[in-house]
């Protein structure tokens, strides 16, 4: 036992520097394997964080009718135009007046786009579709007569009748802005049907 406590004594300083490096071994294997499991979550939350956005892309509503195979209310992604509504509505009729439609205009959400028809025994765009030519007057129209306006569905009719009762007629086309709902790009397309 002697022995041993001696042996131990006279190598003191060998066995100390020996733990110190052990520990100092220990110590750098866990630094240099940290950065490996920090960077893997930091990948997975970017990942998680791509996902969404993606699932995120947004859905419009939109309301064909007329001179049209299938007329409904059909599902799109948003940036869709009008040209693919009516392909997915079944294609035009053949009594369809395509001159009266914008084909290439983006639709919005909410949106109607009413087909009119030419009346086949005189060539002239029937009295029924003539009717969606006038203007509206936002400030008396009811929601029945927005029907006629491409742009504007029940609900948005709704919405443009109560701001006026609440806050008085529109001096100018500029104000269905102050709708919800309704920016300037949705009053670009719509100024055209429209007027005060």
């Amino acid at each position: 036992m002697e022995k041993i406590l001696k042996l131990f004594r006279e190598n003191m300083i060998i066995i100390f520097c020996v733990f110190i490096l052990i520990g100092l071994g220990a110590w750098t294997h866990s630094k240099n394997t940290q950065p490996k499991s920090v960077a893997i979550k930091s990948e997975s939350i970017q990942k998680k964080s791509e996902s969404p956005k993606k699932e995120q892309n947004k859905l419009l509503m939109v309301d064909i009718q007329g001179a049209v195979k299938s007329p409904g209310v059909y599902q799109f992604k948003d940036g869709a135009i009008v040209q693919e509504v009516i392909k997915v509505a079944g294609g035009l009729t053949e009594n369809a007046d395509v001159k009266q439609i914008n084909q290439a205009q983006k639709v919005t959400d909410q949106m109607q786009i009413i087909v009119p028809q030419i009346d086949e025994s005189s060539g002239n765009i029937s009295a029924s579709t003539k009717a969606t030519d006038k203007k509206v007057n936002i400030n008396t129209a009811k929601v029945e007569d927005f029907q006629s306006v491409t742009g504007i569905g029940p609900k948005k009719a709704q919405k443009i009748i109560e701001f006026r009762e609440q806050n008085g007629t529109f001096k100018e086309l500029k104000d269905l802005t102050k709708v919800s709902g309704i920016g300037d790009k949705t009053l670009e397309s719509l100024k055209d049907q429209l007027t005060v």
